[in-house]
């Protein structure tokens, strides 16, 4: 999958035709998959926020909120350190950040559709939805935005109830063993997906090198380093693959 600012015509209101019932389970199905590494994520942010003294409330409120799992973990976190509102929100969008170009990329299949479909489906962008999404836009095979929304609800469904076991569990269960392994087998299976064209293999390489480089900045201050830098190069190959 590349990342391009292609321009492609209105596509029109697909969530509305006959059949698209069908098209929304098929996005369903097409995310379980990716559960197999979302669900422990969401158990271990549930877990964090019971470990933080965090109510279940707030761990299932944060989810609605940030969604996005890594941006909501580290959230939570500060949360439970006593980190000031300001601070956590700045956190969140500069974690964020590449969801600006994810944006920017499928934006162009929702031209001409009512703004409350554009809001719901903005709301619910995030990296497994954007690649399931995306990838039925540009097959042809119609019901697109059934097929995103079904994708998304599934998500948001298992999401919710991953977090919610975790903050009901998370107490009994030995730090040792919180699986926190998963979170970076979960990141690099999503790699791994992205990685079909030789463009995003120079940005992925980009943001490994920089991050290497990066390590030792304080506050974890490399990632960011890393992010965006892998985000100005994504940029550029997309301007001139253009």
């Amino acid at each position: 999958m590349s990342i391009e600012f292609q321009t492609t015509p209105p596509v029109a209101d697909e969530y509305a035709r006959p059949g698209s019932d069908s098209a929304a389970w098929q996005g369903a199905r097409a995310m379980l998959p990716w559960l197999v590494g979302i669900a422990p994520l969401g158990m271990i942010v549930g877990a964090t926020a019971a470990a933080n003294e965090l109510s279940v409330a707030i761990a299932l409120m944060s989810g609605a909120l940030i969604f996005n799992g890594p941006a909501q973990l580290t959230a939570l976190e500060l949360l439970g350190e006593g980190a000031g509102i300001v601070a956590v929100v700045a956190t969140v969008v500069l974690m964020s950040v590449h969801l600006l170009i994810l944006g920017s990329s499928i934006a162009p299949h929702w031209r001409g559709t009512p703004l409350r479909f554009r809001l719901l489906a903005s709301s619910v962008l995030i990296d497994p939805t954007f690649i399931e999404g995306d990838r039925r836009y540009r097959s042809g095979l119609g019901g697109g935005h059934a097929y995103y929304l079904g994708a998304a609800a599934a998500l948001a469904i298992a999401w919710h109830l991953a977090i919610l076991v975790g903050a009901l569990l998370g107490e009994i269960v030995p730090t040792s063993v919180r699986l926190e392994w998963v979170l970076p087998l979960f990141l690099l299976a999503e790699l791994v997906q992205r990685l079909q064209t030789s463009s995003m293999l120079v940005v992925a390489a980009v943001g490994g090198c920089v991050a290497y480089l990066a390590r030792s900045l304080p506050m974890n201050g490399g990632v960011l380093v890393a992010t965006l830098s892998a985000v100005a190069m994504g940029v550029v190959v997309a301007r001139r693959a253009s």
